[in-house]
């Protein structure tokens, strides 16, 4: 039989802290070549939904080896649950079956955000401390949790698409937050005063563009990752400075990065700098100016991330 690790166990044994280890060592081996990955498979299915089909091999390291992720992924106001549904396949874990399945979902949210706070470690300013959130689901409250690890955060701006999921959102925010959360009835409003800003959207039009940013902040842009979504308003990357998690992935799923490279806003080739080409202890960045870290996940960050829940739940069962 399958050993299963569920979402539950996956949220309990890893936290942002770990979270910040893994994405660097994810991150570092995906630009030092050290991973086969092909680009994800999308399958589409009815409006807003989506199957995603994501397989690595990790050549070195404690996390060497085979895995996949299968997810399906329904977006928009209708989606009720989760909003990622699958499996992370894990061969060859020694000391546990030759296939463990470990829940798609949680490994999602932890992730993406630890990614985004791997980041910001890096790319915000060190004192920044006004962040807004655009977006109100799952990956905004892992946001806020994973910016709070990285930063002095001390106020919150929230924008959503309706004022009940922005007042639900809000309500979660005080409960786990002693700084000050505020709503905001326009994106403009939002970012206004803000340091750092979030974009968790499933948006299939731009909500943020150059026009709406202060003169320095950063930007983690997560929702809208594959052909069809878009955040972000293409001029926003006119003279400012990006940061993938991968060129090639972000250059075949981020609308927004395509649309400006048609523009010539951005360079065709090595369209920004990858996170993975940087070290958190070795590389500072002034915090001046707009940085924007586009992410669209990779299957060797699920593989590290998996591999680490499977490590520990061992662990904590003898």
């Amino acid at each position: 039989m399958m050993l299963q690790v569920h979402g539950d166990s996956v949220r309990k044994l890893l936290d942002f802290e770990l979270g910040l280890r893994l994405s660097e060592e994810a991150f570092r081996l995906h630009s030092s070549n050290q991973v086969e990955q092909p680009l994800r498979t999308i399958v589409r299915g009815n409006d807003g939904e989506l199957m995603g089909v994501m397989p690595a091999y990790i050549k070195s390291g404690p996390f060497q080896g085979f895995g996949l992720k299968s997810v399906v992924v329904r977006l928009g106001a209708e989606t009720r649950g989760p909003s990622h549904m699958g499996s992370v396949l894990i061969y060859d874990e020694a000391g546990t079956a030759s296939v463990v399945a470990v829940d798609a979902g949680a490994i999602t949210e932890i992730r993406t955000a630890a990614a985004s706070a791997y980041a910001t470690s890096i790319l915000a300013a060190p004192d920044a401390g006004r962040l807004a959130i655009l977006g109100t689901g799952l990956q905004a409250r892992a946001h806020l949790l994973a910016m709070q690890a990285v930063r002095p955060i001390k106020q919150l701006f929230i924008w959503g698409r309706t004022e009940a999921a922005c007042q639900e959102f809000m309500a979660w925010s005080k409960r786990c937050c002693e700084f000050p959360v505020s709503t905001h009835a326009t994106v403009a409003e939002a970012v206004r005063d803000s340091d750092i800003i979030c974009t968790t959207t499933a948006a299939r039009s731009p909500i943020l563009a150059r026009a709406d940013l202060p003169a320095s902040c950063h930007i983690n842009a997560i929702g809208s990752s594959a052909l069809g979504f878009q955040e972000l308003h293409e001029d926003i990357y006119e003279q400012s400075s990006l940061f993938t998690d991968c060129n090639r992935s972000v250059l075949a799923s981020s609308e927004c990065v395509i649309r400006a490279v048609q523009k010539g806003l951005l360079p065709a080739q090595e369209v920004g700098t990858e996170i993975g080409t940087l070290h958190a202890s070795r590389t500072r960045i002034d915090g001046r100016g707009v940085s924007i870290f586009k992410s669209v996940g990779l299957a060797v960050q699920d593989l590290v991330f998996s591999r680490e829940a499977i490590r520990r739940w061992l662990s904590s069962c003898h």
